[in-house]
């Protein structure tokens, strides 16, 4: 698994190495992402570099969290469940005006599903050098009970209006609502994907212009 990360990072980042034009989106808002039992809100970014005037890469991030009052049969009173997907994101704005567009976009990536015990902590330690001296840093998180990987597919429309424009920088600033179904394919320790394949909808502000 961990080598389709490194994949999934190559594919990305030379897509946007090869992105000759100037022109760059960025997506932040608010989206409805299927947990456990219900949707959750999530926070959810995209990155995009246009390859022409309609077609653009990127990468997109939603992360969610959810706590629950039952164990789901692990050794703890309560958990809490933290939903993370990484995706590479292909759109193409098929009606592209002044004051609008419409876009279709397709993405694919990994979803993290993790399990914590909010009520136990454990030590964890990372290593950074400065000055060529290596110094340890030890932080307290909760404890792991369960941690899966599955694949993630999103297919789906994006429509966004024009708000303003920041005339010195020519930035466009727009208000977006995107839909999609998506697709969750694996077999996890306590759930499966299966469970997150539904509808998902996003609502923020979209940033264009060049960079």
């Amino acid at each position: 698994m961990k080598k389709s990360h490194y994949i999934l990072g190559l594919l990305l980042s030379s897509q946007l190495f090869f992105a000759q034009k100037e022109k760059l989106a960025v997506f932040a808002g608010i989206e409805l992402q299927p947990t456990v039992y219900k949707y959750q809100p999530a926070v959810n970014i995209n990155v995009r570099s246009y390859l022409n005037d309609r077609v653009s890469l990127g990468g997109a991030l939603s992360f969610t969290s959810k706590k629950y009052s039952e164990n789901f049969g692990y050794p703890a009173d309560r958990t809490r469940s933290n939903h993370i997907i990484l995706n590479f994101l292909a759109q193409n704005d098929f009606i592209n005006t002044e004051k609008f567009f419409f876009s279709t976009y397709l993405s694919t990536g990994v979803y993290f599903l993790s399990l914590v015990n909010p009520d136990e902590r454990t030590t964890q330690t990372t290593y950074s050098e400065v000055e060529g001296i290596w110094l340890a840093n030890e932080y307290e998180v909760p404890k792991k009970l369960s941690r899966d990987i599955f694949y993630n597919v999103q297919g789906g429309l994006d429509f966004s209006f024009k708000l303003a424009t920041i005339t010195e920088d020519e930035v466009g600033i727009y208000l977006t609502s995107r839909a999609a179904y998506q697709f969750v394919f694996g077999k996890g320790d306590f759930i499966n994907g299966n469970q997150f394949t539904k509808p998902v909808f996003s609502l923020g502000v979209t940033f264009k212009g060049n960079k």
